[in-house]
């Protein structure tokens, strides 16, 4: 037995080795091909591609050392926690994280003048939380910097860096807390869907089955090609390409009111192979939900449109989608945490109270749970208080403010976690953020300056949800189950996300600090997020200087979604044949359905004729081949861009 701990022991140290250097590869790459290059939008999507193409080199490499040297091969243990270390690195380097502070803790000193924010926001600023040095912030922008000139500038930035780094830190081990004390209610007493792990299981299965399946290379092939000729066509346009695999614009063919209002609101399709696999893994009615949810609010733009409440004399702010989406999105979270109110109350009880109406017994794993939650509970507390004082403290937020900010968050992230482990699908709702709530809600008068400030300094971190580290620790938590085993313990499932998580954010702090300084936030870094900064502080300047008020038409359209999650909900409870879901209508409304909403109504057409004619035994034989539409759309997304880095410019992107 201790000889078993022992090499237990030495593997999680191995394990934890390679995933840290995994993670800062990953990290570093993502940088440069989304910062500096703009050519691989991995982190836009809920199964991340730089993560996922390395677990597939790491695979390869453990087959060839299995064959010649199979004692010192990795587990499937031990890849997947490398691979969920990329992962938790790609939620701290993607798109919506600290991209996007990156591009918001600059841009308020270098553009005041531009942006006539001198005396409506540069007074009410924490200064210590922003660069303000115009040389630092000249060379930044400017860029040609070497390394070592650029290290002159560092006393400008360590303190701005270490404090938004401990909030940052602090808001993560909040969404870790959450994850975990839902972790046993979804992944054991549910056994929701998981759609996004579905193929990192298959890849590190022992018996390498998936790779043995002539199924899984059919698929593969298909979307690889697919990729090659469209790539090749980019760099040579001789070359014929496969036209409307990525986005196309069908609303310009609706020339003739009302149907007009979609040419104006837009409506795209697509045939991305990636999505079209992992939509497969979809419940029938969840897939149905989203699609027909899009469709719906482009009938709504044309009802509108038909009875003038679209147009010159309409109310300002139609078709007041963000409204609405804020409202479902809300509703969403409500209608989980009302489902799930008897299991949190059990899993307090179980924390703070071990007497008999706990109903639990004196069993190894039920202690074992009770501790957990404690912690869970404890560590929540203690998260959000650390929160509120830095707001306080150092944004001038008043803790009530600060509370409602961070439950809105809250609840927003609570619902995105639970469309990831049942759906799977993206959920970039960059137009539901707690700010634009609140002023919704209590008008830009009420809340005060100062406040509005304070939050719209946190606006990096909720423009957007795309790689929510919330969802990807749940799915960890999932994947350590394993499939006919558990792979990992729970202990050793925090030193995995700690060590991450510190790896992560100092790695993607230097890699934006040297890359941007070399190639210039507003020369060669193609990929800077600089409308973060604008989006931000335009919208604070119009609330500073304009206003809104409480209770105007905004305020009806936001309870209208929250009544409409609500109806949904009821009926979903009600009657078992109803087919469309609350959060299926949410992600329908958002922006990320655009994208997508052809790629799943395919998949769900396919996977209906399956089930309907070949029954259960048809749908999993093909599931190989959606898992290789994944694989190979995704390798081939990331050979471009490693082709891309070779030679210096950017290539074809398998996405947008």
């Amino acid at each position: 037995m201790d000889r078993e701990r022992e090499a237990r022991r030495r593997g999680i140290g191995r394990s934890l080795a390679l995933g840290a250097g995994l993670a800062a590869l990953n990290a570093v790459w993502v940088t440069m091909v989304e910062v500096r290059y703009y050519m691989l939008d991995g982190s836009s999507l809920p199964l991340f591609i730089t993560p996922l193409f390395l677990l597939l080199v790491l695979v390869a490499l453990n087959a060839v050392i299995r064959r010649f040297a199979p004692r010192t091969s990795f587990q499937q243990e031990e890849l997947l926690i490398a691979y969920i270390m990329a992962v938790i690195s790609n939620t701290f380097a993607g798109h919506d994280m600290l991209q996007n502070f990156f591009g918001q803790v600059t841009h308020a000193y270098y553009f005041a003048e531009q942006g006539n924010w001198q005396d409506t926001i540069l007074p009410r600023l924490a200064k210590v939380l922003f660069v303000s040095d115009k040389d630092a912030l000249t060379a930044w922008y400017r860029g040609n910097i070497p390394f070592a000139q650029s290290l002159t500038f560092l006393p400008h930035w360590v303190l701005p860096l270490a404090l938004w780094g401990a909030f940052f830190l602090c808001l993560v081990l909040l969404f870790l807390c959450i994850s975990i004390l839902f972790r046993k209610a979804w992944t054991e007493n549910e056994r929701l869907a998981f759609p996004i792990i579905q193929l990192p299981i298959a890849m590190t299965e022992p018996a390498g089955t998936l790779f043995r399946n002539p199924l899984m290379w059919a698929g593969f092939a298909v979307a690889f090609l697919v990729g090659a000729m469209n790539g090749i066509h980019e760099l040579y346009p001789s070359v014929p390409n496969i036209p409307w695999i990525k986005t196309y614009n069908i609303g310009q063919f609706f020339t003739e009111q009302p149907w007009e209002a979609i040419r104006t609101y837009g409506m795209e399709i697509s045939f991305y192979p990636f999505a079209i696999g992992l939509a497969y893994f979809i419940p029938l009615d969840l897939a149905f939900s989203c699609w027909f949810s899009y469709l719906l609010a482009r009938a709504y733009f044309v009802f509108g449109r038909a009875f003038g409440l679209d147009g010159p004399s309409a109310a300002q702010g139609w078709p007041f989608l963000k409204e609405i989406s804020s409202g479902v999105w809300l509703g969403v979270a409500a209608a989980i945490l009302w489902a799930n109110g008897k299991y949190l109350a059990r899993a307090f009880d179980a924390a703070f109270d071990r007497s008999t109406r706990t109903g639990y017994t004196a069993g190894s794993e039920e202690i074992l749970d009770a501790n957990r939650y404690r912690w869970a509970f404890v560590g929540t507390g203690l998260c959000f208080i650390a929160l509120l004082a830095f707001c306080y403290i150092l944004l001038g937020v008043s803790p009530v403010v600060a509370a409602s900010f961070f439950l809105i968050l809250l609840a927003l992230s609570l619902a995105i976690t639970r469309v990831r482990a049942e759906f799977g699908t993206p959920h970039e709702i960059v137009f539901v953020k707690p700010a634009d709530m609140l002023v919704t809600l209590f008008g830009t008068t009420a809340l005060g300056t100062q406040n509005l400030v304070g939050m719209q300094s946190m606006y990096w971190f909720n423009r957007g949800y795309r790689c929510h580290p919330m969802p990807n620790f749940l799915e960890a938590f999932k994947m350590g189950e394993g499939k006919d085993r558990r792979l990992m313990g729970f202990a050793p499932m925090m030193t995995v996300f700690l060590v991450a998580m510190i790896v992560s954010l100092i790695v993607t702090y230097g890699a934006n600090y040297v890359f941007t300084y070399s190639a210039g936030a507003a020369g060669k870094a193609v990929g800077y997020k600089a409308w973060v900064g604008w989006e931000a502080f335009n919208s604070l300047n119009g609330w500073i200087k304009q206003g809104q008020p409480a209770g105007s038409t905004n305020l009806w359209y936001f309870v209208g979604g929250l009544a409409i999650a609500g109806m949904l909900a009821s009926l979903r409870t009600a009657f078992l044949w109803w087919p469309l879901h609350p959060a299926g209508f949410a992600l329908g409304t958002s922006y990320a359905m655009n994208y997508f909403w052809m790629c799943l109504l395919v998949s769900w057409a396919v996977k209906f004729l399956l089930v309907r004619y070949g029954g259960m035994k048809a749908h999993r034989k093909a599931i190989p081949f959606f898992l290789g539409l994944i694989l190979g759309d995704y390798t081939v997304g990331a050979l471009w861009s490693l082709l891309g880095l070779l030679l210096g410019q950017a290539t074809y992107k398998i996405f947008l």
